[in-house]
C-alpha cells in the first residue's frame, strides 16, 4: 500500500500520459506492416459499434449510454494490442520509452553495405 506522501508526489496528469502513450503505441502497431490485417480490423469493429444505432445501453440515458461506447472502444484497443505479435509490441514500447535510438548514425560513422541500381525505365 502506498503512503499518503507518495500519492501526493505523483502528478495528477500521470494517468493521462499513460492513455496518450497507449494511443501512440496503438497507432504505431496499426501502421506496422508485420501486424496481421485481421488484428487491425478490431479497432474498426469497435468504432462500428459506436456508430451502430443499436446499443447495449441507450445513448439518450445521459452518461450510461456513452459509458458502454467508451468501454467497447477501450476493450477493442486492448484486444488489438493482445492480438499483435508480442515481439512487435515490445519493440514499439522500447521506441516509445526512448531505449532504442531513432536518430541517424553520427557523422563520420561508416556503415558497410552493398547496393545495386534498378532501372525502372525498361
Amino acid at each position: 500500500m502506498k503512503s499518503d506522501a507518495s500519492l501526493r508526489s505523483q502528478p495528477a496528469w500521470g494517468p493521462l500520459f499513460g492513455i496518450i502513450r497507449e494511443l501512440r503505441l496503438t497507432w504505431r502497431l496499426f501502421r506496422d506492416r508485420h501486424v496481421p490485417w485481421w488484428a487491425k480490423s478490431v479497432p474498426f469493429l469497435a468504432l462500428a459499434y459506436v456508430v451502430w444505432p443499436l446499443d447495449i445501453l441507450a445513448d439518450p440515458v445521459l452518461g450510461l449510454g456513452q459509458l458502454d461506447d467508451a468501454a467497447i472502444i477501450l476493450l477493442g484497443l486492448r484486444l488489438f494490442m493482445a492480438l499483435c505479435p508480442t515481439e512487435r509490441v515490445a519493440q514499439h514500447q522500447r521506441h516509445l520509452d526512448g531505449l532504442v535510438p531513432t536518430s541517424p548514425a553520427p557523422e563520420g560513422q561508416v556503415i558497410e553495405g552493398e547496393y545495386r541500381v534498378v532501372d525502372d525505365d525498361r
